[in-house]
């Protein structure tokens, strides 16, 4: 009985650590999201930097593209982090996937913490 339902137990393993990953992935777009909103709202709040014709209000048209682009890389990261964990589950390569994924999101995340330390 055991054996019959070690296979269910391994899948389910596998999508509760790509569920995961996505809490993971869609913590950092939001991150991503905000460190780019911060840089513009800088360069738009220094007079030497900013682009001819922009002010606060381009801020949030810039906000808009931003989810858009965000939204597509989001969505792709999703579509390949399942193939990808699928077939390191099939090949025995599960927990290095998954640690090489996480350490991927969190590099992204702390680059994007240090960036927002350094304009406050």
């Amino acid at each position: 009985m055991l054996e019959k339902l070690q296979p269910i137990f391994a899948r389910v393993g596998y999508a509760v650590f790509w569920l995961g990953l996505v809490v993971l992935a869609t913590f950092t777009a939001f991150q991503i999201h905000g460190t780019l909103i911060a840089l513009a709202i800088a360069v738009v709040e220094n007079p030497s930097l900013r682009p001819y014709g922009w002010t606060t209000d381009s801020i949030y048209a810039l906000s808009r593209l931003l989810w858009l682009i965000l939204g597509i890389l989001w969505l792709g990261w999703v579509m390949f982090t399942e193939g990808y964990l699928r077939e390191g589950y099939q090949r025995q390569l599960l927990k290095q996937r998954i640690i090489r994924l996480i350490i991927i999101l969190a590099v992204l995340y702390g680059a994007c913490l240090l960036i927002l330390f350094f304009l406050r």
